[in-house]
């Protein structure tokens, strides 16, 4: 965190002297977002106007406008990246996430579904697929996609642990005891 507010003051220098370098632009934003400037951020991604800069011009607002709170709009980006980038793991992980986050099953599993084609081992993916499971009382599902996370990355399953490391989210869900002893009896009985 210590960088980023220099690193935003000398994006805003050399934009200064020449508004028009996209590439600089979303420098300041990527900055404006780790500072958690998330309205300045949006503003910055929405300066962006050349044809090189739309794909990660949009991704941006989507990201700033999801750390607003305002998942439709942010939605509504994400699927233009998506047009514009079909294989767009980022986005479709985004969309994962802030799918959990408004409770959409049906969505969380269509867009782990999407992210599973592109990256089969994809944590984000199985994570979404595990909760809905959860949620949907499917135990040998939902063990059989945890037994897959914990083959990928067992780390990834400890609360936190995503947060510390990549400073991005995790997806935490607390299990009750009885969820737990489900999902074992579920595991046990696969094998």
């Amino acid at each position: 965190m210590e960088w980023w507010q220099p690193a935003a003051e000398a994006f805003e220098q050399v934009l200064g002297a020449d508004p028009y370098r996209d590439e600089v632009r979303i420098g300041l934003g990527d900055c404006l977002l780790h500072l958690n400037r998330f309205e300045e951020a949006l503003a910055c991604f929405e300066l962006c106007w050349s044809d090189g800069a739309r794909g990660r011009a949009t991704f941006g607002k989507a990201v700033a406008l999801q750390l607003l709170r305002r998942f439709d709009e942010a939605d509504t980006n994400y699927e233009r990246l998506l047009t514009l980038d079909p294989k767009s793991e980022e986005a479709l992980a985004n969309l994962i996430a802030m799918s959990l986050e408004v409770v959409d099953l049906g969505r969380v599993e269509r867009y782990s579904g999407r992210l599973l084609e592109l990256c089969p081992k994809s944590v984000a993916a199985l994570k979404g697929l595990a909760l809905v499971a959860l949620e949907r009382r499917e135990y040998e599902s939902a063990a059989r996609y945890f037994a897959c996370i914990l083959e990928q990355a067992p780390e990834s399953l400890i609360p936190g642990k995503e947060k510390e490391e990549d400073g991005d989210p995790s997806i935490e869900y607390r299990l009750s005891p009885e969820l737990v002893d489900r999902l074992n009896q579920a595991g046990r009985n696969r094998h």
